[in-house]
């Protein structure tokens, strides 16, 4: 088994685990306050009431009191079952969404891996070089792009370089000679955008962020953001497609700019589509890293509250 095979396995594990942690802590949550604790008792007494009420029901109108007797033999499962359905009831928001009626378009923002989105579309970020070595750690398989190359190319790197170098040619993008620690290499403006076609999806590679010989971020600014969020939508409406675009938080991650708060490039985003002037877009999807849930990073109340403002005063 290569080493490619053995960061696929290690990517689904990964995913799986981030699945059950991210719904562990959005039924567990942090219950710390006195009104959560209280509103998690009351929810679950009321749950365990309405079981023992139909108990109730069943024997006053149908003389059927075998769920009554039950119930007062397995109390401690009925009370189980009130505080299981409390923590369900009252469990932490994992998305958010809103609607343009006018535009007839969907903002969701949501917890969840960028790849485990059905969609039609994609946006990855990556350097001005438009590398996809992932030796030395050049490209992170802990990146949105290796996570991309991991799950769809592998090995075929060769390939996906050609499918990028194709798409910068045929649009025509200004470039200059530069080198890394492997090689010559093209250099292209932060904001370029790269279209890659596979397996019926589309893919937008868009150039974030500049990057030194060893592939390491270098003069990141919360500029870069603006830029490459115009390029994106500028590449859509000039070579892309209208449909379900899923994206993650540009900028932050391995990007590593360091004012790109997970806030801020919500609201950038969201801005940025909702000013086009053409249709990008049915759905958008902004993806939050399940890590940044799970490190309280994202408060989905106020991301919740900024889409519906949005939505209502466009």
């Amino acid at each position: 088994m290569n080493d490619m095979k053995l960061l696929r396995i290690k990517q689904l594990l990964g995913n799986v685990k981030d699945w059950i942690a991210v719904r562990l802590k959005c039924l567990v949550g942090e219950k710390k306050t006195i009104s959560a604790i209280w509103k998690l008792i009351y929810t679950a007494i009321g749950y365990i009431s309405s079981v023992f009420a139909f108990a109730v029901l069943l024997k006053d109108m149908m003389s059927f009191d075998k769920m009554e007797i039950f119930c007062k033999d397995r109390w401690w499962l009925v009370i189980l079952i009130g505080v299981i359905a409390s923590l369900i009831h009252n469990h932490e928001k994992m998305s958010c969404k809103g609607a343009i009626e006018d535009d007839d378009l969907q903002i969701v923002v949501k917890v969840s891996d960028l790849f485990c989105i059905n969609a039609s579309s994609y946006v990855i970020p990556t350097n001005t070089f438009f590398r996809t070595v992932m030796e030395g750690e050049y490209i992170s398989s802990e990146s949105v792009q290796g996570s991309f190359q991991i799950k769809c190319f592998r090995d075929r790197t060769d390939e996906l370089d050609g499918l990028i170098a194709s798409s910068l040619e045929q649009q025509g993008i200004e470039y200059e000679e530069s080198s890394d620690i492997y090689g010559s290499v093209k250099k292209y403006p932060i904001g370029s955008v790269a279209k890659v076609d596979h397996n019926g999806k589309h893919y937008y590679f868009v150039a974030i962020n500049d990057v030194n010989k060893y592939g390491k971020p270098v003069n990141q600014g919360y500029s870069n953001v603006d830029i490459a969020l115009s390029g994106l939508l500028e590449t859509i409406n000039k070579i892309g497609h209208c449909d379900d675009l899923a994206m993650p938080l540009v900028g932050t991650g391995r990007a590593a700019i360091r004012e790109a708060t997970i806030e801020k490039v919500i609201e950038k985003t969201v801005e940025k589509f909702l000013m086009s002037t053409d249709k990008t877009c049915r759905k958008l999807i902004i993806c939050i890293r399940p890590k940044d849930y799970l490190e309280g990073k994202a408060d989905l109340m106020k991301i919740q509250k900024y889409v519906d403002y949005k939505c209502e005063f466009k």
